[in-house]
């Protein structure tokens, strides 16, 4: 773990052949929870801090969700398209994405590795879903040149050629979100009716977070995940 969180700012780590996650900045920690918790009554955070501890799992474990709200989260996120919309179901967050009406897209497509994909598929199998892939950007690439000498007709040939785009293409996104949303989004993705992918990127995205909130996502995995917490026993937790 980093001495401090703050750390990981601009840090990236590699998912998938192509991907990656960055997290670009974060607000909040585990004593602004309790404070948000505690702004009710007036009580001071950090003079016990076994108590404030305490307060985060009774937090969780009761589903009291709005102080969890006041740590945000901002990542820049590279996967397949079909990630990213799956990733976008996710709507209590903020996004920006890559735009093929405005840009032209590079040759960057996912090509899974061998062990990734059922048995049943050869390398010869994955070469010809690569090659596949190659000329689609070729054709693609040859189109929207053609209408590169042509001002008033590059951005319409960008948004109508941009079809030939299948979901394997990496896009880019700006990803922002609070730590109740993102415990959402861990929960499920991590699930096992998660794709294989986007558990990549999700359990990327986990590690993060527990070195930016450790005591919430321990309760988080005590109280969403069912999973013991690392000191429940030392705590006296049930």
């Amino acid at each position: 773990m980093p001495s401090s969180p703050s750390e990981l700012h601009g840090k990236r780590f590699p998912v998938l052949d192509k991907g990656y996650v960055i997290l670009l900045e974060h607000m909040g920690s585990d004593e602004r929870v309790v404070d948000a918790a505690r702004v009710s009554t007036g009580s001071k955070t950090g003079v016990d801090p076994e108590r404030d501890r305490s307060l985060i799992f009774f937090l969780m474990e009761n589903k009291h969700g709005t102080p969890f709200e006041h740590v945000v989260f901002q990542f820049a996120i590279k996967c397949p398209l079909f990630v990213a919309r799956q990733w976008m179901r996710h709507r209590i967050a903020s996004y920006n994405e890559r735009s093929a009406r405005y840009r032209v897209f590079e040759e960057e497509f996912y090509i899974p590795r061998r062990a990734d994909i059922p048995p049943i598929f050869s390398e010869a199998d994955l070469k010809e879903y690569e090659d596949v892939l190659k000329h689609e950007h070729e054709v693609y690439q040859r189109l929207v040149q053609k209408a590169q000498p042509y001002k008033e007709h590059r951005q319409r040939a960008r948004e109508v050629l941009r079809a030939l785009l299948g979901t394997a293409y990496y896009t880019e996104f700006y990803w922002t979100i609070n730590f109740r949303s993102l415990m959402n989004f861990m929960d499920l993705r991590t699930g096992t009716g998660a794709q294989w992918e986007i558990k990549q990127y999700a359990a990327v995205i986990a590690d993060i977070a527990r070195q930016v909130v450790p005591l919430c996502y321990a309760a988080y995995e005590r109280y969403v995940l069912k999973k013991p917490a690392a000191g429940d026993l030392e705590a006296g937790l049930r």
